[in-house]
C-alpha cells in the first residue's frame, strides 16, 4: 500500500506537468526550516508523525510548504518546457521515494494576493482548494515570559485560533512579524509555536539566507471555499480513500483492516471546527 500512497503522489505531479502554470510573484531571501510534528488521531501519541515544513521570506509576501512539495515543485519547474510525457518520465525516478502527509499536503501565502489577506491552497484525494482570508490573531503577549537561547531572546504570546489555543515564542532579533502555517502578526519571527495539547507542535530547525530565489504561486483552477469548508472536505475525503483500499490487492487481509481503520481514525486536523 506504501507504494500505492506513493503513485498517487506521483500521478498529482504529474498532473502539475501537464496542466499548471506557475506565476512568478516574489524573490525570496530567507528561508526557515520548521519541523512539524503532529497526532494523526486526537489524544493518541502514538499517531504521531512528523514533517519537515519550509518558510520562505520574500519582499513582499511570504510561501509556507513542506520540503517534499518544493523538491517536486522544483522538478516541475526544471522541466517546464519540456513535453509533459518526458517531463513526466524525467522527474519519476528523482521523486520515487518522496512521501507527504495528507495533513502537510498544502500552500500558504501570506500578504497575497493583497496587504493583509492570505492564500491557502490544499487538495483532497486529488481535488484541488483554495481559501482565501483575511486572518487578525488576538495575540496576548507576556513580556514577563523570557528567555534567552543561543544568545537571541524570546519572548512568550498565547492567542486562540480555529478551535485551539496555541503558545507562541518568538524572538525581536529576527525582525520578521512572520511564522509557520497561517501565523503571523507578532514582533517578530515565530519559532516554536505549539497547541494546549501539543498535537501539534512547529519548531525552527534551521535559518538558511537564499540568494533572490522566485517564489511561485501555481495558478491552476482551484475551487473556492471557506477554511471550515476544507476541513469538512478533508474528513469527507475519507470515503474515497477507503474505498481505493478496498479496491486493492492484498496478501493478507488484516492488512486491509488495519489500513482502514488508520484512514477513519486519522481526524486531528490542526484547524477544528
Amino acid at each position: 500500500m506504501k507504494k500505492n500512497f506513493c503513485l498517487l503522489f506521483l500521478l498529482c505531479a504529474f498532473g502539475i506537468v501537464r496542466a499548471e502554470e506557475w506565476k512568478k510573484i516574489d524573490v525570496s531571501s530567507m528561508q526557515f526550516i520548521y519541523n512539524y510534528q503532529f497526532y494523526e488521531e486526537h489524544k493518541n501519541p502514538s499517531s504521531v508523525k512528523s514533517c519537515v515544513m519550509l518558510l520562505e521570506v520574500g519582499k513582499l509576501y511570504s510561501k509556507f510548504y513542506s520540503s517534499s512539495r518544493a523538491y517536486a515543485d522544483s522538478l516541475v519547474m526544471l522541466y517546464a518546457n519540456e513535453p509533459p510525457q518526458v517531463a513526466a518520465n524525467k522527474i519519476l525516478p528523482q521523486i520515487s521515494g518522496l512521501r507527504e502527509h495528507g495533513y502537510c499536503r498544502h500552500y500558504v501565502f501570506k500578504n497575497y494576493p493583497s496587504q493583509g489577506r492570505n492564500v491557502f491552497l490544499g487538495s483532497a484525494f486529488g481535488d484541488f482548494y483554495r481559501v482565501e482570508e483575511k486572518l487578525q490573531f488576538d495575540w496576548e503577549i507576556d513580556n514577563g515570559a523570557q528567555k534567552v537561547i543561543l544568545g537571541m531572546n524570546y519572548i512568550k504570546a498565547t492567542c486562540r485560533y480555529a478551535g485551539r489555543d496555541y503558545e507562541a515564542w518568538f524572538t525581536p532579533d529576527i525582525p520578521i512579524s512572520d511564522g509557520p502555517y497561517k501565523f503571523s502578526g507578532l514582533p517578530g519571527l515565530i519559532v516554536k509555536l505549539q497547541d494546549s495539547d501539543e498535537e501539534h507542535i512547529f519548531e525552527l530547525q534551521e535559518v538558511r539566507k537564499v540568494n533572490n530565489k522566485p517564489m511561485y504561486f501555481p495558478a491552476k483552477t482551484y475551487t473556492s471555499t471557506s477554511a471550515r469548508g476544507y476541513t469538512r472536505t478533508l474528513e469527507a475525503a475519507k470515503a474515497p480513500l477507503i474505498e481505493q483500499l478496498q479496491s486493492a490487492t492484498y496478501s493478507d487481509p488484516e492488512m486491509l483492516t488495519r489500513a482502514i481503520a488508520r484512514v477513519q481514525r486519522q481526524n486531528n486536523f490542526i484547524e477544528r471546527y
